[in-house]
């Protein structure tokens, strides 16, 4: 795996589990339902800021 995949990897999984953490803590109630949600939500905005964070860097 090259440099740059790795770099965009860790990237996408600390904005992943930022955003994870920042749905748990906004919910009332955590069950599994809840946490799979968040996750499937969260994945989306990791993804949708490392493209725009691309976007504007180049």
């Amino acid at each position: 795996m090259r440099r740059r995949d790795v770099r965009a990897v860790a990237e996408v999984a600390g904005w992943w589990a930022g955003l994870l953490v920042l749905w748990l803590m906004l919910i009332s109630t955590v069950d599994v339902l809840e946490t799979a949600i968040g996750a499937v939500a969260a994945l989306l905005g990791a993804v949708s800021a490392y493209v725009a964070r691309r976007a504007v860097t180049g």
